[in-house]
């Protein structure tokens, strides 16, 4: 017996939508924050090492 999928609905091609919408706006936010968390890190090593030589 094969099941039949129902197509979604109105209501749920727009939430669809939106949850696609929402899912890019967060990986452009994660990959916002994880460049400067890097450079964060980056500047923080740099300034350490710096400390430590003199």
């Amino acid at each position: 017996m094969e099941a039949t999928r129902d197509p979604i609905d109105g209501d749920e091609r727009a939430e669809l939508h939106w949850l696609r919408k929402e899912n890019a706006f967060l990986r452009v936010q994660l990959d916002v924050l994880t460049d400067i968390a890097t450079g964060y890190a980056r500047d923080v090593d740099r300034i350490l090492r710096l400390r430590a030589r003199g």
